[in-house]
């Protein structure tokens, strides 16, 4: 604008390139950012010392909330009217909508009247329009009313005016707002000198959720405007004069042409900068080349999928693409070592409960596999999108324009869905546990020995060969996961305190780094009171001991020994005698035919010997346990809701191995199988298994879990014998053989499941 009205004649203030601009939060809880009303108001007050503007424009965005009045911007125009009188100076809005904002469709008429001083409105581009106004406004009409914007030729276009922006205070609050959100991980950073940037506007394609091309009137054919290759490698070479580190390219679609992208991606290359799209690319015109060119420049890649199941993707929203191109595009993404994002929505309208689970099976498959990110968010129907018009004919009801759809947006299903409200809540709550399981940290469960002084009807290690595994072997295991960042590990059995160099591992595990030592026992040892202190002081973090009857009598059917129950609780009181600050003591339970109706009593027992902690297990179909031992598991489950929701606030709760269906109410209690993707366990003999994956070869899914919101983070139903598992026979001297040597798998369960067995076969393994 400052070329087509003459130099100095035009004067900008940057609310976002301000000395002193940050990050501030309202009292309502809101972030505001950049510099203050009375900053900006003072600045163009020093402008216009000696005489008034003629005009003031002022840039109008979708994140001051059409067509509400944002309380802000209303300051703003309220105090610049009052600086200067109607008579001497025009007031206009302008939308400066570019591309890949998700714009807000409003009648401008009520965006007006919200802000009585301003004159005039200018909906979406504004670089044609707002001059015309201006020159008219010369000559003696003044602006007022709403105007269409008239899309520019792209290449006829000045380069943004970047020389009237004081860049270093722009670098200055980016970083401000980076130490003030306090995130180590940035998914788009603003580091260094981040400049934002685009080549192209608007997008060909016709998704019914996207507000792209809103200057495009309905009935239209939605088209894309590029800068010319000329143009588009003279723009990044004036930002890169400029500073400029890292570009963030607002483009809506930067890649649906070939040409371009790769004009582009080669003068990025040439002038070593880094860049990011927030708004995605099109997985389904990624090229090899492409990728090979990003690696190392861009922080994340993002594509859209918009559903994991085909029909949803061409029949609701309409979008042409084969998904089979998003699994390649993170195949060839993870290949390239170029960070991925995919982009799904659940809630869309016609979409079944069956095809939600199947949109989060696949994008954590992808995740699984690829490390693909899987953003996953509710379809929300933006005015003026053509889902919207589907959510109004849905409901029979105009939707309401929000406030702030920021929130909105990312947090709330809509009246788009066809499944239940509840039930799309509890698909989102499923998912983003089982993301973060699958994420958090990886733990290591190393069992060091199935010797036992007690005899469980349940045991899931009772049928294997009584040895102590080997101190060296095992020593290696834990220095082998400490060297790939495992700080949590688990010492488990048979019984770990039969094993003389349980104390002597906890010791080195701590040495190693490990920040989480975990022992699990039954506790009889620790009736001596020597071994219960030098277990609790031993480097430890956690301990807890298996407890199965409230009395003598119910433990001792539980366990095979008679004077188990005293000795446990005499160890329990023990420990918690000797045990030092910081060391958390706590009870397990496993539910069996012969106590699950007792579960009251054991929370009461839990609560006198003076633990806080208590874990309700459910039975796993490995070992000894069977059906014979099992009880009805809804039954079961409905006690221990009972006694949980009696002990609340008193007694902290976790239930292990029951899936999620049979406490619907409590599932943030509930720890699913998949919670253990991250954990390995090593068995006595070294054999490693990772722990959700050697869990799931008993898991089964039934119909009902093709519907259920709770299956990506479920493994099914588990089917138990009517017998125990056949014995597994261990070999001692596989318990010596170094970790590399092919051999050391020799000792294997007789009567494992057949896809194990084959697969030990293929491997060269005999399996006995």
């Amino acid at each position: 604008m400052a070329e087509r009205f003459g130099e100095g004649r035009v004067e900008l203030v940057d609310a976002l390139a301000t000395p002193g601009a940050g990050l501030r939060w309202r009292e309502d809880g809101r972030a505001a950012l950049g510099c203050t009303v009375e900053g900006m108001l003072e600045q163009v007050r020093g402008l216009a010392a000696d005489q008034d503007f003629a005009a003031i424009v002022v840039a109008y965005t979708v994140f001051h909330r059409p067509p509400h009045r944002d309380d802000l911007l209303g300051a703003l125009l309220d105090g610049l009217r009052e600086r200067f009188p109607v008579e001497s100076t025009a007031l206009v809005l302008a939308d400066c909508y570019q591309s890949g904002q998700h714009y807000v469709e409003v009648d401008g008429a009520e965006v007006l009247a919200n802000y009585p001083g301003v004159d005039a409105l200018v909906r979406y581009e504004a670089e044609v329009t707002v001059p015309r106004l201006l020159e008219a406004y010369f000559e003696g009409i003044r602006p007022s009313g709403v105007h269409r914007g008239e899309s520019p030729v792209l290449d006829e276009l000045p380069f943004p005016a970047w020389s009237r922006v004081d860049l270093e205070a722009h670098d200055a609050l980016c970083a401000s707002v980076v130490a003030d959100l306090g995130r180590p991980v940035w998914t788009f950073p603003i580091d260094g000198r981040t400049l934002p940037m685009v080549s192209s506007r608007g997008c060909p394609f016709t998704c019914i959720h996207c507000s792209s091309n809103p200057e495009t009137p309905r009935g239209e054919p939605k088209k894309q405007r590029r800068y010319s290759e000329a143009k588009l490698r003279a723009y990044l070479q004036a930002l890169k004069a400029l500073g400029a580190t890292r570009l963030e390219c607002l483009d809506e679609l930067i890649n649906v042409n070939e040409r371009h992208f790769d004009a582009f991606l080669d003068e990025v290359v040439t002038l070593d900068l880094r860049f990011d799209c927030p708004n995605g690319m099109r997985a389904d015109y990624l090229l090899p080349r492409h990728l090979e060119a990003m690696k190392g420049r861009v922080n994340m890649l993002s594509v859209s999928a918009e559903s994991g199941v085909q029909r949803v993707v061409t029949e609701v929203v309409r979008k042409q693409l084969d998904l089979g191109a998003i699994r390649e595009a993170a195949q060839r993404a993870h290949a390239a070592e170029v960070p991925l994002m995919i982009h799904y929505m659940i809630g869309l309208p016609g979409e079944t409960a069956e095809e939600v689970n199947g949109t989060l099976a696949f994008a954590l498959d992808l995740w699984d596999e690829y490390q693909a990110w899987p953003a996953v968010q509710y379809a929300t129907p933006l005015p003026g999108t053509e889902l919207a018009a589907i959510a109004e004919e849905r409901t029979g009801k105009k939707l309401p324009v929000l406030e702030d759809w920021g929130p909105y947006f990312q947090t709330a299903p809509s009246a788009t869905s066809s499944v239940p409200r509840e039930t799309l809540e509890a698909f989102m709550w499923t998912f983003q546990q089982r993301l973060a399981a699958s994420q958090g940290p990886k733990k290591l469960i190393m069992n060091v020995t199935y010797v036992c002084n007690n005899h469980c009807t349940f045991c899931a290690v009772g049928t294997r060969t009584q040895l102590d595994g080997h101190p060296v072997r095992q020593r290696e295991k834990l220095l082998e996961y400490r060297k790939q960042g495992v700080t949590m590990v688990d010492f488990d059995g048979g019984e770990p305190t039969l094993n003389p160099e349980l104390i002597p591992l906890i010791k080195s595990a701590r040495a190693m780094g490990y920040r989480r030592v975990n022992v699990t026992t039954n506790g009889r040892r620790c009736v001596y009171e020597n071994y219960a202190a030098k277990l609790v002081n031993s480097g430890l973090t956690t301990l807890l001991f298996s407890v199965h009857g409230h009395d003598a009598r119910t433990h001792a059917q539980q366990v095979g020994v008679a004077e188990a129950f005293q000795q446990t609780t005499d160890g329990i009181r023990n420990c918690l005698k000797y045990a030092p600050k910081g060391v958390e003591l706590g009870m397990n339970i496993t539910v069996t035919k012969g106590n699950h109706d007792k579960v009251d009593k054991l929370a009461q027992l839990c609560w006198d010997l003076g633990l806080r902690w208590m874990n309700i297990q459910f039975l796993t179909p490995f070992g000894r346990a069977t059906s014979w031992v099992a009880p009805d598991t809804q039954k079961a489950a409905d006690h221990a809701v009972e006694v949980m929701d009696a002990w609340a606030g008193k007694i902290r709760f976790q239930v292990i191995n029951l899936p999620f269906c049979f406490m619907p109410k409590h599932r943030h209690l509930v720890q699913g199988d998949l919670a253990k993707l991250e954990r390995h366990m090593v068995f006595v003999n070294n054999e490693t298994v990772n722990l959700a994956e050697y869990l799931a070869e008993r898991r089964v899914r039934k119909p009902v879990c093709e519907t259920c919101p709770h299956a990506c983070f479920c493994g099914g139903f588990y089917e138990l014998d009517q017998v125990p598992e056949p014995p597994w026979l261990i070999a001692p001297e596989d318990l010596v053989r170094p970790l590399n040597d092919p051999r050391r798998h020799e000792s294997v369960p007789a009567g494992f499941t057949d896809r194990v067995k084959k697969r030990l076969r293929d491997e060269g393994v005999d399996v006995v």
